[in-house]
C-alpha cells in the first residue's frame, strides 16, 4: 500500500465521525412551562382545554397547545445548521371563534408569518431555515380581534439540527439589560459604608461600594439576613450609575404621621427613618442621590438623578440577592398578573422565565420578606428575571428603554420585612413611600363622600356577554337590591348595538341614564365596563368619563391594558385624573401589580391583577391558600369571590368559597354568582352575602397558617370577628379555633363548614362560646370555613 493510498483510507475511516446525522428536538420535549402564554399555561401534547391536539378535524399526537399572545425563545449556541418545522392552527376544542397568527422571529425580526388562521380553517405548514441564526422566537399573536378563545397549536413542531441542540432560554436573559455579576459582593473599604436602622432598631440597611466599584446594599431583620448584598444602579444615556461609584455626604430625616385607611385596618402610621446619600459616578459631571428609608416593616430606596432636558433610561442593575436557603412564591404572568402562585427554590442558578412582583420570600431561619416596588407612574414597571438566588430587575414592556424629561426619579425598590404572617399582611411601607392624595383633587382624602366601599353585584361571572343585554338590566338592578349590594357592574359588551341599548332612537348613554335613575330608587349605584383601546385617544377618554358622569353612573371598570410600559402607565394615571375630576370610581382589570396607588388615588379601591373566580376550575387549591400572603400583601384584589354552582367551584367547596370573601381584601367586593344561586341558600348564607363588611378595623393571621397550605385570617369589624379558613391542600384538615385569641368574654357564634362528600353543601351551626372553649373545624380538600364571633 502506497503512502498516498494509506492516507486516503485513514480519511475515509474518519469521515463518519466528521459528518453528523441530522437530529430532531421536539418542541414538546422542552419545558413547556417556560413558554409565555396569554392565558393559563402551555400544555404538552394537549390543547389548552386539555384535550388531544386537533386542528380542523385532524388530530396530532404531539406538539404544544398554547394561548395567544404567546412566545418561546431559543438560543442556537453553535449557530449551526438548523431548521424549524411545524403544523399550526387554532385548536378545535376552543369554545369560541379564535383567530391567531404564528410567527418565527430572528433577532426580533419576523422571517415567517402564517397570516391570520381562524378556528375551523385547515392547518398551515411552517418550514424555515435558521442556519447561522442565534436568537430564535416562536410567537403567536391574536388575529387582531382580541385574545378571547385564541387557543393555538404548534403540532408536530421540531428543530432539525446538526451539532448542539437549541436551548430554550428566557428572553430577558438574552435580550434585556440586567446585572450579570455574581453573588459575592463585599465592601471595598469597611470604613466607607453607610448604615440606616428602623425606628425600633430591628431592621437595618448597609450601603457600600464593592471591590469592583459596584454600588451595593444589604439588609437585616434582627440577627437574620433579609437581603444579601445586592447590586444597585440605573442606566441613564448609556451610563450605569451604579458602576465606578463613590459614597459622599448624606442627610438624615425622619417621618411620623398617621392617616386614615380603607382595607385591613382603619389607619396607617408612616413612621420611618431616611437618608439621602450623595453618590459620585465616573462619567457623570454632578453627584446624584440615593434615597434610603428604613421602617419597622422593611427598607426602600430610589434613585434621584438631577438634570434637564430629555434623557433615556436604559434599565437598571438593581437586583435582589436572596439569602442562602430561601424559597419564594411568585408566578410567570407578567402581562396581567393572572396566574396561579407557584413555589420556587433557589437551587438552580440558570436563568429561568421571568416572574412577577410581589415576590414573597420564606427565609431559611424563619420570617418573611416580600419584594416589590411603589410609585411607578412616569417610569416603567419592573419585573424580575430569576437565576438562582439572584432576582434581576428587568423591564419587559420597555425593552429598548424609555425617555424622561428633567430630574429622573425612579420608583421605590422595596423589601418588606416580617417576623410572622400577621406582620406580612399588615405591611404599610408600600403605602408610606407613596405620595399622599392631592388635596386639590381629594380635599378630604379617603373620606371623600363619593368614595364609598361596598358590595357589588357582578353578572359576568355567571352569564358573561348575555348579561349585558338591555332587556335583562333592570332585573339585575333588582337582584342587586335584593342582595343588599351598594353597586352593580354592567360588564362587556353593553355598548355594542347587538345588546339592545340603542332602542327607540336612543343611544347607549340615554339608556344608561334610565338605568341609573331606576337603580337610584333601589339604592344601587351603577358602574360600567370599557376596553382600554377605545380610550387610547385623550379626547375619547375625556368624552367617556364625561358621559359616564352625566348618565349618573359612579364607577368604571377598564380592562385589558396588559402592560406596565411607561406609555401604558401614563394611561392609568390619565384615567385616574379624569376619575377624580368627574368623581368616578375606577376598577382596572387586565392590570399590573399594586404599587401603592391606593394611597395617592383613593378612588382606585380594587383591581384585578389576580387569578380570580372567573378562572373557575383552573384555580389551584394551593393558590387560594397563598394569595393572602403573596399578591394581596401589597394591595387589594378583585378576586370576585363566592360561587355555589358546582362547575365554577372547581377544586373548592362552599366553605372555602365563603372563606375567600373574608380572607381576601377588596373594599369593593364583587359577588360572582347569580341572585338565584345566592337566594337559594339557607337564610344564614343569604345574610352573609347581604351584610359581610368590606373594610376592617384589624386583621390577624391565626396560628398554623402556612403559605400555600393553610390560610386562617381573622378580621375585626367593630366588636365582631369574621374568620375565614382555606385549606390549600389535597387532604382533609382539622383546625382548632381558639376564640380566646380574639374576643373578650362570651360570644355568639355562627359557623359555616364543609360537608364531606358534597362540595356544594354547608354545615351551619349557631351557638355561643366562652373564651376558654375551642372549636374544631374540619376542612375537605380545597375546602374551608367561616366563623363569625359577635360579643354578647
Amino acid at each position: 500500500m502506497t503512502p498516498r493510498t494509506h492516507h486516503l483510507l485513514l480519511c475515509l475511516l474518519a469521515l463518519p465521525s466528521l459528518i453528523r446525522a441530522e437530529e430532531s428536538a421536539w418542541l414538546d420535549d422542552y419545558d413547556v412551562n417556560e413558554i409565555v402564554t396569554g392565558f393559563g399555561s402551555a400544555r404538552k401534547n394537549r390543547s389548552m382545554e386539555n384535550k388531544p391536539l386537533t386542528i380542523s378535524g385532524k388530530g396530532f399526537e404531539r406538539g404544544v397547545g398554547t394561548h395567544a399572545p404567546s412566545q418561546a425563545y431559543f438560543l442556537n449556541e453553535g449557530a449551526a445548521a438548523l431548521k424549524f418545522e411545524a403544523t399550526v392552527g387554532v385548536d378545535d376544542s376552543t369554545d369560541g371563534a379564535g383567530s391567531v397568527a404564528f410567527q418565527v422571529l430572528v433577532d426580533d425580526k419576523v422571517i415567517h408569518d402564517t397570516g391570520v388562521i381562524r378556528k375551523g380553517e385547515a392547518a398551515k405548514q411552517i418550514s424555515v431555515d435558521l442556519t447561522g441564526k442565534k436568537i430564535i422566537e416562536l410567537r403567536v399573536t391574536d388575529g387582531g380581534d382580541g385574545k378571547n378563545y385564541d387557543h393555538a397549536d404548534w403540532a408536530e413542531a421540531r428543530f432539525i439540527y446538526n451539532g448542539k441542540t437549541p436551548v430554550m432560554s428566557p428572553r430577558w436573559a438574552m435580550e434585556l439589560p440586567h446585572y450579570t455579576g455574581g453573588t459575592e459582593l463585599k465592601p471595598r473599604d469597611a470604613g466607607k459604608t453607610t448604615t440606616l436602622q428602623s425606628p425600633d432598631g430591628k431592621i437595618g440597611a448597609l450601603l457600600f461600594v464593592d471591590h469592583s466599584g459596584r454600588l451595593s446594599l444589604s439588609a437585616s431583620m434582627g440577627d437574620k439576613e433579609l437581603l444579601s448584598p445586592s447590586p444597585l444602579g440605573v442606566t441613564v444615556d448609556g451610563l450605569d450609575l451604579g458602576e465606578n461609584a463613590e459614597l459622599r455626604d448624606s442627610e438624615s430625616y425622619a417621618t411620623d404621621a398617621t392617616y386614615p385607611w380603607i382595607g385591613n385596618t382603619a389607619s396607617l402610621r408612616d413612621h420611618g427613618k431616611g437618608l439621602k446619600v450623595q453618590i459620585r459616578s465616573k462619567g457623570l459631571d454632578q453627584p446624584w442621590t440615593l434615597e434610603l428609608r428604613a421602617y419597622d416593616d422593611g427598607i426602600a430606596w430610589r434613585y434621584l438623578i438631577p438634570g434637564k432636558g430629555k434623557r433615556k433610561v436604559g434599565g437598571e442593575a438593581t437586583s435582589f440577592i436572596l439569602p442562602e436557603g430561601s424559597n419564594y412564591w411568585s408566578h410567570h404572568n407578567t402581562a396581567n398578573y393572572e396566574a396561579n402562585y407557584l413555589h420556587f427554590s433557589t437551587d438552580d442558578h440558570s436563568p429561568a422565565r421571568q416572574i412577577t412582583m410581589p415576590v414573597t420570600v420564606e427565609l431559611k431561619d424563619g420570617g418573611y420578606a416580600s419584594i416589590t416596588e411603589a410609585n411607578m407612574f412616569g417610569y416603567s414597571g419592573m419585573t424580575l428575571g430569576p437565576r438562582g438566588r439572584v432576582l434581576n430587575g428587568i423591564f419587559e414592556d420597555d425593552s429598548k428603554g424609555w425617555t424622561m424629561d428633567g430630574e429622573i426619579s425612579t420608583p421605590w425598590r422595596i423589601v418588606i420585612a416580617a417576623q410572622d404572617l400577621t406582620a406580612l399582611v399588615n405591611q404599610s411601607i408600600v403605602y408610606n413611600v407613596s405620595p399622599p392624595p392631592d388635596p386639590k383633587l381629594f380635599p378630604n382624602g379617603v373620606k371623600e363622600d363619593w368614595i364609598k366601599p361596598g358590595r357589588s353585584f357582578w353578572t359576568w361571572g355567571f352569564g358573561q356577554w348575555d348579561t349585558a343585554q338591555w332587556d335583562r338590566i333592570m332585573g339585575y338592578v333588582d337582584d342587586a337590591a335584593k342582595l343588599n349590594c351598594q353597586y352593580y357592574v354592567i360588564d362587556d359588551p353593553w355598548r355594542e348595538p347587538k345588546m339592545g341599548w340603542h332602542r327607540n332612537g336612543k343611544d347607549e348613554w340615554a339608556s344608561l341614564k334610565e338605568v341609573c335613575a331606576y337603580a337610584a330608587k333601589k339604592k344601587v349605584k351603577i358602574m360600567v365596563w370599557e376596553h382600554w383601546e377605545r380610550l387610547k385617544e385623550p379626547s375619547k377618554r375625556e368624552e367617556f368619563f364625561e358621559k359616564v358622569a352625566k348618565a349618573g353612573a359612579v364607577g368604571v371598570k377598564i380592562d385589558f391594558m396588559d402592560s406596565e410600559s411607561q406609555e401604558r402607565l401614563a394611561f392609568f394615571k390619565s384615567c385616574l385624573e379624569l376619575g377624580a375630576k368627574h368623581h368616578i370610581l375606577i376598577n382596572f382589570h387586565g392590570a399590573n401589580k399594586p404599587a401603592g396607588e391606593e394611597r395617592t388615588w383613593p378612588h382606585w379601591m380594587t383591581r384585578e391583577a389576580i387569578f380570580g373566580m372567573e378562572q373557575g376550575g383552573n384555580i389551584a387549591r394551593s393558590h387560594l391558600a397563598a394569595l393572602p400572603f403573596t399578591r394581596l400583601v401589597t394591595g387589594p384584589g378583585d378576586f370576585t369571590p363566592t360561587v355555589f354552582r358546582p362547575g365554577p367551584m372547581g377544586k373548592t367547596t362552599a366553605g372555602s368559597q365563603m372563606a375567600t370573601a373574608v380572607a381576601y381584601n377588596s373594599p369593593i367586593n364583587h359577588w360572582a354568582d347569580s341572585a338565584e344561586a345566592y337566594l337559594a341558600q339557607p337564610e344564614e348564607v343569604v345574610s352573609f352575602i347581604r351584610t359581610k363588611p368590606v373594610t376592617w378595623d384589624e386583621t390577624r393571621v391565626l396560628p398554623a397558617s402556612k403559605i400555600g397550605e393553610l390560610a386562617v385570617i381573622a378580621r375585626r369589624f367593630g366588636t365582631q370577628w369574621w374568620i375565614g379558613g382555606i385549606n390549600g391542600s389535597d387532604e382533609v384538615k382539622t383546625y382548632e379555633l381558639d376564640p380566646g385569641l380574639l374576643a373578650q368574654g362570651e360570644c355568639d357564634t355562627i359557623r359555616f363548614a364543609d360537608v364531606a362528600g358534597d362540595k356544594t353543601k354547608l354545615e351551619i351551626t349557631k351557638g355561643s362560646m366562652k373564651p376558654e372553649e375551642k372549636l374544631a373545624l374540619t376542612m375537605q380538600p380545597g375546602g374551608g370555613f367561616v366563623v363569625i364571633l359577635r360579643k354578647k
